[in-house]
């Protein structure tokens, strides 16, 4: 909705709180009252800018979720430039020198980016839609910015561009393909956090068949792992919960050892290499991903690149999330925010410790603490804790040191699950 400009004086309501770089002045109430409309008064002097995202009351009323120009407007710019006053809620806005920002149809939805200088005989300026707010409020300020995600998409197509035609296959392309091959290979629930601890070793092993033991005792099979005489996976099905139906399927072509292509259901990935870097372009409809996979210090390490087809117009919904080691851990970003920390002792040695925390707008979300012991030849135990519970799985071994079985217990709960194997001669 077109957001009007008035010339009256009304009663002040104003909120304000701090937030990183720039002063946020948000126009919030715990509960929504359509009775009043709050005003908010804003005195000359400092540059002032109104972000304004308003959900009509048809709606329901909430504070917008979708703060990525809020975000932008904060890493972009220093408190010293301005103050930013985030609107959620049907409002007046009314600036010293007599003009008026009027948003307040309860009815009506809004979304803008306005500024003033603070200068007494100054308007107004406005820009419809809140997309490439850094960009508006940079040529307010004579200066010359871009939103993080234009430059970011920037930087992830030339990327991409410049990924070589040609596979470059090395050893180490060899030592990567190995690893990421142990993705599909091994049992997801038989790593923690993605690492290997349990079936590093599948030598001659054909198939595997993953079970899941319901409470009256009957085995439901949930997965199916087919491997070639390399120990490279060739087929992967995953079952419905009625352990007959597949409801989906990973199929994986090779030449010469080399793997070349991943089928999932009518979708091919074809593989490429260059040296330490193994990389793929899914087509996932609406865009495109590109995957790359790489080893350091015996770790391996993705980092995935979404361009949305058509994107222009609509580059911040491009991304790009990625795992670093640093400081002896393995950090997960998500559009260079940090999402996730592994932490974890020397892979291939008992006891085996790994400390996972996730994040969220830089606050922790979750932490959990694992440690993996080998008891003997024949079982391993696994404790993990987090704030509310321990939980401990024990797993059986068969005489090939390949799992048998795990037990689970968390309190009152218990999930057990079993594994078949047959091997080539």
């Amino acid at each position: 909705m077109k957001i009007k400009f008035l010339f009256i004086s009304l009663l002040l309501i104003s909120m304000k709180s701090q937030a990183q770089d720039v002063t946020i002045i948000d126009v919030v109430e715990d509960s929504y009252n359509t009775s009043s409309i709050d005003t908010l008064q804003i005195k000359s002097g400092k540059p002032q800018v109104f972000l304004i995202q308003i959900q009509s009351q048809n709606d329901g009323y909430s504070i917008a979720d979708d703060d990525i120009e809020k975000k932008e407007l904060q890493k972009n710019f220093n408190s010293k430039d301005f103050n930013l006053n985030h609107i959620t809620k049907q409002s007046y806005i009314r600036l010293e020198n007599g003009q008026f920002i009027d948003v307040s149809d309860l009815d009506s939805s809004y979304g803008a980016v306005a500024f003033w200088n603070g200068k007494p005989n100054d308007k107004l300026k406005i820009q419809e839609g809140i997309r490439l707010s850094t960009e508006f409020v940079s040529e307010q300020l004579g200066q010359k910015k871009k939103s993080s995600y234009i430059t970011n998409s920037e930087l992830q197509k030339k990327e991409i561009s410049q990924l070589s035609k040609n596979d470059n296959f090395t050893e180490n392309s060899r030592k990567v393909m190995n690893r990421f091959l142990k993705k599909y290979s091994v049992s997801e629930v038989l790593t923690i956090s993605g690492y290997l601890v349990l079936n590093e070793n599948q030598t001659k092993v054909k198939t595997i068949t993953g079970y899941e033991v319901n409470s009256k005792g009957k085995k439901i099979k949930y997965e199916q792992i087919f491997l070639n005489e390399f120990e490279q996976p060739t087929k992967v099905n995953h079952f419905g919960d009625d352990g007959k139906n597949v409801y989906y399927s990973i199929e994986f072509t090779y030449e010469n050892g080399i793997l070349k292509a991943i089928v999932n259901d009518d979708r091919i990935e074809k593989i490429s290499y260059n040296d330490n870097q193994l990389f793929f372009t899914s087509d996932l409809g609406g865009g495109e991903e590109t995957s790359f996979y790489t080893l350091k210090d015996g770790v391996l390490l993705s980092k995935c690149i979404l361009i949305m087809k058509g994107d222009a117009g609509y580059e911040e919904q491009n991304s790009v999330v990625e795992e670093k080691i640093e400081k002896g851990c393995v950090n997960y970003y998500i559009n260079n925010e940090l999402s996730s920390m592994n932490c974890h002792s020397e892979l291939g040695k008992f006891p085996f410790t790994n400390k996972y925390t996730s994040f969220q707008d830089g606050e922790i979300m979750q932490s959990i603490e694992y440690k993996v012991t080998k008891i003997n030849d024949s079982k391993i135990e696994i404790v993990s804790k987090n704030s509310n519970s321990t939980g401990k799985t024990t797993a059986i071994l068969n005489s090939r040191g390949l799992v048998e079985s795990i037990v689970y217990v968390a309190g009152n709960e218990t999930e057990k699950m079993l594994f078949e194997y047959t091997y080539y001669e």
